[in-house]
């Protein structure tokens, strides 16, 4: 990818701050263009009577509540890599709520 679809401008080849891999960037227009397949996977952690919830750190909808869940990336299976992935991801524990509503 040479160019931004949105804009027609160039792209670079770098990783977009709040995530872990690389992507083409556009500067001008600020698009991230997202190469994967639109697999999406989730999954719903209960201890006892709690659930585990997550924090968006990026956008779309930053700061809202969400389930561990992210878009299947190139090269991961859908049998072992991709459920796995949105649990083991770290959770800073400045997201982590300290009561429940």
């Amino acid at each position: 990818m040479n160019f931004c679809s949105q804009c027609g401008d160039k792209v670079r080849f770098a990783v977009p701050e709040g995530d872990d891999r690389p992507r083409y960037l556009c500067d001008a227009c600020g698009t991230i263009h997202y190469q994967n397949p639109r697999i999406v996977a989730g999954t719903l952690p209960v201890s006892g009577s709690k659930v585990l919830l997550c924090k968006r750190a990026i956008s779309p909808r930053k700061g809202y509540w969400t389930l561990p869940a992210g878009y299947m990336e190139n090269a991961e299976s859908t049998s072992r890599q991709l459920p796995e992935r949105p649990v083991k991801r770290p959770v800073p524990r400045s997201n982590w709520p300290t009561s429940t509503p």
